[in-house]
């Protein structure tokens, strides 16, 4: 019998085909069936179930500390159940814990990881304790079990007594400093007029009591697993005995303190700890923490009004040993910075309580003295397989389809300005218009101005744009493609920063805008020491500029082209616009600064007369992916200045001659009809170059002349622009292999000259799905928990199972097992449509869950709709899978011994499983102490005399009743039973199975799989809801995994196969690296040279420049060298220099002037 589960147990762990389920019918063979399947196989014997259960029932009536060792060769079985069980929770687990176990910064600071920690803590140890003693005579871990719950309990409450306490004495304390309290004569008078200070509660935080109580007593339990010995009753010391060093380390003082066992059992000149020394080692571990609590209870550490040391600018401790610790950027307000950051948006309400009573972890202490300062808060990439999916769709829904033409903030604008410009005697288009022509080009640098496109994701892809766009001059990598050497070339930083939308992710809110976006700038090159962050600009540019040299001189009326510093215009992209453009308005139309870069635009869109006939122009296409009419008058207006040889460069947001080409131009006819209007009747000829962002990539696409062939590039051509897309500003990579080479563009025709990047590294980072799709978006588990769980809730339970299993497999050939899965599984599909209730509407859910998602715009609508089929067919037929692999485990451990249980109408005891053996332990070595502590409450520690207080006498009756309330608890509510109970799933799951199979195949029914409606209303719904909660968290482990596979594997074949998915595919890896952006330069000859740069891996570890120089942001009179003109002007540099973290030209391009 041991061996007819091997081949199931290793299919499911070679495929990792596992899933959940719920449990079976346990349908024992008779005598005469077992003759059956012995006679087809004779090398196997009969299974005698009568024989096997005296053996149990022999076995449960032996005392736990006279239970034989058993006997015989391993089972190896149970091993591999073991194995298979452990390495599901290794699956499980994997996201939230790096390759040595230590659990991941983005995770382990939510409450999601505390939720998935607990329950990965239990499954897996109640799995373990389950079959640990069917493979080994180590029987220690039992009795280590029961002592864990036990002292975990009280070690809860004697911490909470003891803060209790502590916290009174401060209290008595605090009256009595203060002069509060006057006594006279057994009179205790308070004066109310003075204040006491007010506390953090003391039971607070009552996550880290529980944590410690239990961390404490998991660690005692281990000394008591490995040192106690069973044949001595007590716990080793001696060498002679087996006795590690641990052993003589721990219990040797105990003995030296007098608790030494001298019993019958053991031999004369053998020494041994009593095992009362385990709470010796308790009562020590709980008087340390308390000490702890009483230190920083005295010390002032529980007022509300205190910060704790992490969030000083200096303490003692830090002048000592050099530590600075920044939480956010030195220009940022205190009032504007949250403490921490997760990247899964839980907040943490007692994370500074928690602080208070922690000790230091190793990481702290060794940062210490390293005396580096790292920036702290920093934000991760976007999860987008979160909530953020929700919630960011339903602004797209809302924005799309209730204030799209109905209500647009850029007719806001040009009526707000309007008003301004009869005030100021302006014309309304020079609001907008801003001139820069008068800058000095004839030195040999020319002309320099920057461009990026779609930041504000993560810190350190953000931040290392912003600080190589901040650098005064960039040292870039230049490949020669015929010496095949890498040259350094420096350029210069430009006097204007075009940021081309999408500012920050995933939707723009303040909280976003001020972490995701504006810290990364400020970081990289600080605004003046007069910023404030909730000022409100009315008048542009913000001339004077105190706190600066040089720039205070400059006056209200002064032209851009005389400040020497940078400056940066702005347009919205996208995402800018989910909430109407509020945001956007409020912190880009009415701040001066974004860090260093001055910010002069009061409008959504720009005009920017540039040196030598060269002019930008950023239009604001919003969500509906044309310009206004107001826009369209203003650049008609601008149209008016230029001169048929000016040159013109277009900065949108969304490039839609590489989307209408991927879309198969279904929608070309709605799109930027305003502005194709604008461009053929006004700006004819002039259009040299169109840039946009919102693909978060690289491409350049060169025309095409008719006589020439496709792969040659039109140099030059006058009514055909250059068109280039470089939105690698710092979020996610998109990739460039699911886009055409070629691609029309009305009339003309283009091709893709440079990519970055390049297809085939696009194509190698698309195959991560497959396997780093679950952890890189570990919040999307519990959508797969929940579906999955639901399409297979109409089956439970699969009764018989296994039998069938047994009876249709005897040989146990690999083929048959294969066969036999298949077969099961189709059934178990068909069931769900003809049969099923909860599971169909899962099913449902599924599908039209994975046909919304599959990319139809791409695809034709019948590859399209069977690719959707085949993703949802996939997710069904693993959640039945793993329905068949839990069912089988569940009869087959219950086959084999494994677990032992009576049927639940039983309850006047424990199940017959882990929890009878845990509880029989704790009788046998622990019951006695709180036995012992119930008999003293039951006692009067106050004798009745004449001359009693009468305080005294109340005290009595309240002692008196919290004993008898303690009694009550010991005898009426059994805690412990109550947990063990709980905790031990496997007997859960034993007894409800057995109960709930007995009851669905009464009287011949069908209950394999399928089940009588009628039959199952029978069952007892708490027997029901008890399997199905016990059930259903193995079920979790499991499918989970699996789930997450599936759906990164189809990502991955979407993506390489049909080259879609390409938004889905890559936001789902959140990849950092491979960053953009763009340098342009007009020389002396009126040319446009760009320079495209190209960061090929983005640095994750910073740490202070020790070269840089920060000031004061609110100094006040004080004033400084502006931020720009320093050598070193950002804050952060990696943590080491390494070359794949230099920039690079990844192409370069120069248009000649008209």
């Amino acid at each position: 019998m041991m061996t007819k589960g091997i081949w199931l147990v290793s299919l499911f762990a070679i495929t990792g085909t596992v899933a959940v389920a719920a449990g079976g019918r346990l349908q024992i063979p008779t005598l005469e069936d077992a003759a059956v399947i012995a006679k087809k196989n004779k090398k196997k014997k009969p299974f005698l179930p009568d024989v096997k259960a005296e053996k149990n029932q022999q076995q449960q009536n032996t005392q736990p500390s006279e239970r034989p060792a058993r006997k015989g060769g391993v089972k190896w079985i149970s091993v591999a159940v073991l194995l298979k069980f452990l390495l599901a929770f290794k699956s499980f687990g994997a996201p939230f814990f790096d390759p040595l176990g230590e659990p991941r910064q983005a995770t382990a600071s939510s409450i999601y990881f505390s939720f998935i920690a607990v329950l990965y803590v239990w499954l897996a140890s109640v799995t373990t304790l389950t079959i640990i003693p069917h493979v080994s005579t180590h029987y220690n871990v039992i009795t280590a079990a029961a002592l864990f719950f036990y002292m975990g309990f009280i070690s809860v409450c004697a911490l909470l007594a003891g803060r209790f306490i502590i916290r009174c004495a401060y209290y008595g304390w605090l009256l009595w400093k203060r002069g509060m309290i006057r006594s006279s004569l057994f009179v205790l008078t308070l004066d109310s007029t003075k204040k006491l200070p007010v506390l953090v509660h003391w039971h607070r935080p009552f996550r880290r009591v529980c944590k410690s109580s239990w961390i404490m007593s998991a660690v005692l339990c281990s000394f008591y697993t490995h040192c106690w010995s069973r044949s001595l009753a007590a716990f080793k010391v001696s060498r002679a005995d087996g006795a590690s060093f641990v052993c003589q380390g721990i219990f040797m003082p105990m003995v030296w303190l007098g608790f030494s066992n001298n019993n019958s059992g053991i031999h004369q000149g053998q020494i041994c700890a009593d095992e009362f020394s385990i709470w010796v080692l308790w009562a020590v571990s709980i008087f340390g923490h308390l000490f702890y609590y009483l230190i920083n209870e005295f010390n002032g550490l529980h007022h509300k009004g205190y910060i704790p040391s992490r969030k000083k600018s200096k303490s003692p401790l830090d002048h000592v040993l050099g530590l600075e610790i920044s939480k956010s950027s030195s220009s940022m307000d205190s009032n504007t910075i949250q403490p921490t950051h997760s990247d899964d948006g839980f907040g943490n309400e007692e994370e500074d309580e928690e602080e208070r009573d922690s000790w230091p972890s190793l990481s702290a202490t060794l940062q210490k003295f390293k005396r580096i300062e790292r920036p702290q808060g920093t934000l991760p990439m976007v999860s987008w397989y979160s909530q953020i999916v929700f919630s960011t769709g339903f602004d797209i829904l809302l924005s799309a389809h209730v204030f799209l033409g109905r209500f647009d903030a850029r007719k806001m604008q040009a009526a707000l300005l309007g008003k301004e410009s009869k005030c100021n005697i302006q014309s309304n288009q020079t609001e907008g218009l801003f001139d820069f022509s008068d800058c000095d080009t004839s030195s040999g640098s020319g002309f320099w101005f920057d461009f990026m496109s779609d930041c504000g994701d993560g810190f350190n892809s953000s931040y290392q744009v912003a600080r190589l766009l901040a650098q005064p001059n960039l040292h870039v990598y230049t490949s020669s493609r015929s010496t095949k050497s890498r040259a350094v070339k420096t350029l210069p930083r430009g006097k204007i920063l075009v940021i081309g939308g999408d500012l920050a992710y995933p939707d723009p809110t303040p909280s976003n805008y001020e972490k995701r976006f504006f810290r990364t700038f400020e970081d990289a090159l600080q605004p003046p020491p007069t910023f404030r962050r909730s000022h409100i600009s009315i008048e542009k540019p913000a001339f004077p500029i105190k706190g600066w040299k040089s720039c205070e001189k400059l006056q209200a009326s002064s032209p851009l082209s005389s400040y020497d510093g940078p400056c940066t215009f702005l347009i919205p992209g996208n995402h800018d616009w989910f909430d109407g453009l509020a945001t956007y308005t409020r912190y880009i139309l009415s701040r001066d600064w974004l860090g260093g870069w001055l910010m002069p635009q009061k409008t959504s869109y720009f005009c920017l007369k540039l040196p030598r006939d060269w002019w930008v122009l950023g239009f604001d296409l919003a969500l509906d992916d044309d310009i206004d009419i107001e826009q369209f008058t203003f650049f008609a207006n601008v149209a008016k200045q230029m001169q048929p040889h000016h040159n013109v460069i277009i900065v949108s947001h969304v490039p839609h001659w590489v989307l209408d080409e991927y879309e198969n131009h279904e929608n070309d006819s709605r799109k930027e009809n305003n502005l194709k209007e604008l461009v053929t009747t006004h700006f004819r000829s002039k259009v040299r170059l169109r840039v946009a962002g919102d693909l978060h990539h690289y491409t350049r696409h060169m025309p095409v002349n008719n006589n020439e062939s496709p792969r040659k590039e039109s140099k030059n051509a006058k009514d055909k622009p250059v068109l280039i897309v470089a939105g690698g500003g710092g979020a996610f990579t998109h990739p460039t292999h699911c886009f055409d080479d070629q691609i029309s563009v009305g009339e003309n025709q283009y091709v893709r000259v440079c990519a970055y990047p390049t297809p085939k590294v696009s194509k190698h980072l698309s195959w991560l799905n497959l396997w780093q799709f679950r952890w890189r978006n570990w919040r999307f588990d519990i959508l797969w928990a929940v579906t999955y769980f639901g399409m297979a809730s109409s089956f439970f339970p699969l009764c018989g199972v296994y039998d069938d299993y047994i009876n249709t497999n005897p040989s146990q050939s690999l083929g048959s097992l294969l066969l036999w899965t298949f077969r099961r599984v189709l059934y178990l599909m068909s069931k769900i449509f003809v049969s099923g209730r909860v599971s169909l509407f899962f099913t449902i859910f599924i599908i039209g869950l994975t046909f919304g998602f599959t990319d139809k715009s791409h695809l034709k609508w019948r590859v399209s709709l069977g690719w959707s089929v085949f993703h949802a067919l996939s997710h069904i037929s693993s959640a039945m899978l793993v329905l068949l692999f839990v069912e089988c485990m569940a009869e087959f451990v219950m086959k084999e011994g494994i677990i032992a249980s009576q049927n639940v109408g039983q309850s006047q005891s424990l199940s017959t499983g882990l929890a009878s053996s845990i509880f029989d332990e704790y009788n046998a070595h622990f019951s006695h102490v709180l036995e012992d502590f119930r008999l003293v409450g039951n006692a009067t520690m106050f004798r009745q005399s004449q001359g009693i207080l009468q305080s005294c006498r109340s005290d009595e009756r309240l002692y008196e009743k919290l004993s008898a309330a303690f009694g009550w608890l010991y005898r009426e509510a059994p805690l412990l039973k109550t947990a063990l109970a709980v905790f031990d799933l496997p007997g859960a799951i034993a007894s409800t199975h057995l109960e709930m199979c007995r009851l669905l195949c009464s009287g011949n029914s069908p209950c394999t799989y399928s089940n009588e409606f009628m039959l199952y209303q029978q069952i007892d719904r708490l027997t029901i809801l008890k399997y199905l909660s016990a059930i259903g968290l193995y079920f979790v482990i499991f499918a989970v995994p699996i789930a997450g596979n599936v759906f990164g594997s189809w990502l991955a074949l979407s993506l390489n196969v049909f080259n879609c998915q390409y938004d889905e595919g890559f936001s789902s890896l959140r990849m950092e690296h491979y960053k953009n952006f763009l340098k342009f330069n007009i020389d002396s000859n009126g040319d446009l040279e760009i320079f495209a740069i190209g960061l090929q891996r983005v640095p994750k570890h910073w740490k202070k420049d020790p070269q840089w120089v920060g000031y004061n942001m609110h100094g006040k009179g004080a004033t400084t060298e502006p931020s720009w003109s320093l050598k070193n002007p950002s804050k952060w540099v990696p943590w080491r220099n390494s070359k794949k973290f230099s920039p690079e030209v990844i192409d370069h391009l120069k248009i000649k002037a008209n």
